[in-house]
C-alpha cells in the first residue's frame, strides 16, 4: 500500500514526499556529494538552487564553481533567474545577478529583473550585441546593439563585439541613432570581410539630424538635401574630375545664380587696360579665328565644355571693350565732323 512520508510534518497530503521546515531555509538538498539542486523558501519565495543552498542568512555554493537560483514570488506572479557573479567554493557566500525574469503577464526580461517597457526587454553591456537573428551559424543576420555612447544601432550581416564584427563574409551595413546628437546614421562597409573580421565603414552613407536634413557623404547637413556629389540622369559614369554634381541631359530652371570669386570686367574701363587696334584686332581674329580671351571652337569640342560663370565673364569683357571701341570711334567721329564743319565753313566764306 503507497503511503506518503512527512518530514516536519505529521500529515503529509501533498505529495509522496512532504516536507515542511520553519522559517527560511534549505527543506531540501539533492546532491550527489559535490553539487546538487535546492528546494528554497525564503520570505515565502519559493526557489530553486544550483550548486547553491540557502543557510538562514545568505547564499553559500554546495560545490565548486558558478551557482544558479530560481525564484517564483506567489504574490506578484514573476519568476526570475539569478546567477552567481563569479564561482566560488563549498561554503562561500554567493554574489547574484538578475539573468531573466518571466512575468505574470508573459512579458520576458533579459539581463533584467523588471522589464517595463515591451513584451521582450533586453538589457546588456554596450560591447555586445543584445539581440541577434540569422539563418544559423556563420550565416547574415541582423543585430541590435548600444555601442559608443550606448547610440541603439542595427546591424545587418554585422554584430557588435567591442566593435561591429562580420556575422558572415560580405560586405555589411549598419543603422544607429545618436540620442546625445539627435543624428540618425546609415553606414555600409567599404570592403567584404570573413567571419568575425572587423568591419570598416564608409563615412556616414547616409545621416539625418534632428531639424530633418538628410546629408549624403556628409555626417553634418546644412540643406533639406545636402550632398557631397552626385550624377544625375542615365549616365553611369562617376562626377566629371574636380566636380561635385554631373547631370546627363538637360536642366531647366527659373533663374540660375553663379558667385564667381575672381575679379569683374570692370577693369576694361581703366586707362591701363591694354588696347589693341582695330588693324591688330582684325588681324589677330583672322588669325585665330576666334575674340581676344575667348575659348576656342577645338576646345569646346574637344569635350572640355566650358564653366558658365568663367563665359559671363569673357563674355562681359568683350563687350565692354567693344563699347571702348565704339567710344573711341565716336571721338574719331566728332573731331571729323568739327574738322568738316571748320572746312565748310572756310570754304563758305571764300568769295
Amino acid at each position: 500500500m503507497s503511503q506518503n512520508v512527512g518530514i516536519g510534518t505529521s500529515t503529509p497530503t501533498d505529495g509522496k514526499l512532504h516536507v515542511v521546515n520553519s522559517g527560511n531555509s534549505t527543506a531540501g538538498m539533492f546532491s550527489d556529494g559535490t553539487t546538487g539542486v535546492a528546494l528554497i523558501n525564503e520570505n515565502n519565495r519559493p526557489g530553486v538552487g544550483l550548486n547553491m543552498y540557502y543557510s538562514g542568512s545568505d547564499y553559500k555554493f554546495k560545490g565548486a564553481g558558478f551557482g544558479g537560483l530560481f525564484f517564483y514570488v506567489p504574490g506578484e506572479g514573476r519568476m526570475t533567474y539569478y546567477s552567481s557573479t563569479v564561482t566560488g567554493t563549498p561554503g562561500a557566500a554567493v554574489a547574484f545577478r538578475g539573468i531573466m525574469t518571466l512575468e505574470a503577464n508573459g512579458t520576458v526580461g533579459i539581463g533584467t529583473t523588471s522589464p517595463n517597457f515591451s513584451r521582450v526587454e533586453i538589457h546588456g553591456p554596450s560591447n555586445t550585441s543584445h539581440l541577434l537573428t540569422s539563418g544559423g551559424s556563420n550565416k547574415p543576420g541582423i543585430s541590435h546593439s548600444a555601442p559608443f555612447d550606448l547610440s541603439p544601432s542595427l546591424g545587418f550581416n554585422l554584430y557588435y563585439a567591442n566593435a561591429f564584427r562580420f556575422m558572415s563574409p560580405g560586405y555589411g551595413a549598419q543603422i544607429q541613432y545618436s540620442p546625445s546628437t539627435g543624428i540618425l546614421y546609415f553606414s555600409t562597409t567599404q570592403t567584404n570581410g570573413a567571419t568575425g573580421d572587423l568591419a570598416l565603414f564608409n563615412s556616414s552613407s547616409v545621416a539625418i539630424d534632428s531639424n530633418g536634413y538628410l546629408g549624403v557623404g556628409t555626417t553634418a547637413p546644412k540643406a533639406r538635401l545636402h550632398a557631397t556629389s552626385a550624377v544625375i540622369g542615365a549616365s553611369a559614369s562617376l562626377p566629371a574630375a574636380g566636380y561635385v554634381l554631373s547631370v546627363d541631359g538637360k536642366v531647366i530652371c527659373e533663374e540660375v545664380k553663379v558667385q564667381n570669386s575672381t575679379a569683374w570686367p570692370d577693369y576694361v574701363f581703366e586707362e591701363q587696360y591694354p588696347m589693341l587696334t582695330l588693324t591688330e584686332l582684325e588681324q589677330r581674329v583672322m588669325q585665330q579665328k576666334h575674340l581676344p580671351g575667348m575659348l576656342s571652337a577645338s576646345d569646346v569640342d574637344a569635350g572640355q565644355g566650358y564653366e558658365l560663370g568663367d563665359m559671363q565673364k569673357r563674355l562681359l569683357e568683350r563687350v565692354e571693350v567693344l563699347y571702348r571701341y565704339m567710344f573711341l570711334m565716336n571721338k574719331e567721329n566728332q573731331a571729323l565732323k568739327a574738322e568738316l564743319q571748320a572746312l565748310k565753313g572756310a570754304l563758305d566764306k571764300k568769295p
